[in-house]
Parts: structure tokens; C-alpha cells; sequence
């Protein structure tokens, strides 16, 4: 919440409470847990409203640890064979949901680089290597290590 509402972090005197504090103080309009070292802008008043709104959807369970959820399979969560599945199983045309999804902030750079390169076809695989004339087409066999 305080990258997507910096200016509003930036402001607020509790900067080091956490979900749970602020949902026992109330997030709701006039809630104990907005408290600012100045009175908001107009403006700021409009984002204010924007994070109560995501805010009301928040359905926090005590005793249940927070996690992540890999949505192509819920009950098993994120697998790398699931997000194979899921980048590899889609036509040519990559939509700009996925876009999003591979480049998202909180996704590794390593995954996303990879993720990328497999959505293009550009993973360094046998039949990739053979088309660029890297490896003969008569070669059947991967090189895995070199020997002397």
C-alpha cells in the first residue's frame, strides 16, 4: 500500500502499522487509523477514497498465515509446471493481461526475462539453436558438458 499510495504514506503519522492495526482502528471514513500530519488536498482526498474502496474488500482471518495465490491453480498454488502451462498453452498473440503479469514489479527479473523469452519463442532450446544455425540439424544429441 505504500508504493501504490506513496503520497498518502508519505503523510500519514502511523507509517509503521500494519494491516491488522489499521483494520482494528477502523478504515472506514473518519477511522482512527487515517491520521495526517496536515489536512489532505482535494486530491488526496480522492485517493483516500480509492484505498478505503480496495480496503473493503480486505477479509483478514486471524491465525491464517498470508500467501501469495497462483490463480490457473488454486489449490495447489504457484508451480512452475502451472505457469509453464499457463504461458505455453495460449495462442501466438501474447495479450497484455499476460504483459502484465510477466512484468509485474513483485516478479523476480529472472522470471520475467525467462517468462518473456519463452512467450517469444526465444528460449535457447534444440530446435531454437537449429534454426539460427548455432546447432546442425543432423546433430541429435544436446551438449550438456564439454569434455576434453
Amino acid at each position: 500500500m505504500c508504493r501504490r499510495f506513496s503520497r498518502l504514506f508519505n503523510i500519514t503519522t502511523n507509517k509503521f502499522s500494519i494491516v491488522t492495526d489499521m483494520c482494528d482502528l477502523g478504515w472506514e471514513e473518519g477511522g482512527e487509523a487515517w491520521s495526517w500530519r496536515r489536512h489532505l488536498w482535494a486530491w488526496e482526498e480522492e485517493m483516500l477514497e480509492e484505498c478505503r474502496t480496495l480496503l473493503d474488500n480486505v477479509v483478514l482471518q486471524p491465525n491464517v498465515p498470508d500467501r501469495w495465490q497462483w490463480d490457473p491453480n488454486i489449490h495447489v498454488g504457484y508451480t512452475l509446471r502451472g505457469a509453464y502451462h499457463a504461458l505455453t498453452l495460449t495462442d501466438t498473440h501474447i495479450p497484455d493481461a499476460t504483459k502484465n503479469i510477466v512484468w509485474h514489479k513483485q516478479v523476480p527479473l529472472k522470471v520475467s526475462i525467462v517468462a518473456w523469452r519463452l512467450l517469444k519463442d526465444r528460449l535457447p532450446t534444440k530446435l531454437n539453436l537449429q534454426r539460427r544455425g548455432i546447432l546442425q540439424a543432423a546433430n541429435t544429441l544436446c551438449f550438456g558438458v564439454w569434455q576434453r
